[in-house]
C-alpha cells in the first residue's frame, strides 16, 4: 500500500535539505559577516525560483538546517557551493519529495 499523497503536494516536487555547519572560521565570524553570507545565498536561491527556509539547530550535530524548494537539481548543487565559498560553513546536501503534510 503506497503513501497517501496530500492534497496540496506537487506530484514529484523535490525538496531540498541543507544541513549546515560552521568551519571553525565560521565560528569566529561577527554577525554582519554571517548575514552577508546568509543574504548572499537568499539572492541566489531567489535568482533560481526558489523558496527558503532557514532553522538555528543549536545542539544539534548541524548549526543550521535550510529547506528549499521550487529549484533544479542544478540549482541545488550551485546553492551549495554559494554556501561554503566563504569558508564559513559546509553543507551536507539531501534531496526529498513529500508523502504527507499535516496542517
Amino acid at each position: 500500500m503506497g503513501a497517501k499523497r496530500s492534497k496540496g503536494a506537487v506530484k514529484d516536487e523535490v525538496t531540498y535539505f541543507y544541513l549546515m555547519k560552521h568551519t571553525e572560521k565560521g565560528t569566529i565570524q561577527g554577525a554582519a559577516q554571517k548575514k552577508k553570507g546568509v543574504n548572499g545565498v537568499t539572492k541566489v536561491v531567489r535568482q533560481e525560483g526558489g523558496q527558503c527556509h532557514l532553522y538555528s539547530t543549536r545542539g544539534a550535530p548541524f548549526d543550521y538546517v535550510s529547506v528549499i524548494t521550487g529549484i533544479t537539481t542544478a540549482a541545488a548543487v550551485r546553492i551549495v557551493a554559494e554556501i561554503e565559498k566563504r569558508g564559513a560553513a559546509k553543507a551536507t546536501l539531501i534531496s526529498g519529495t513529500e508523502v504527507f503534510y499535516t496542517p
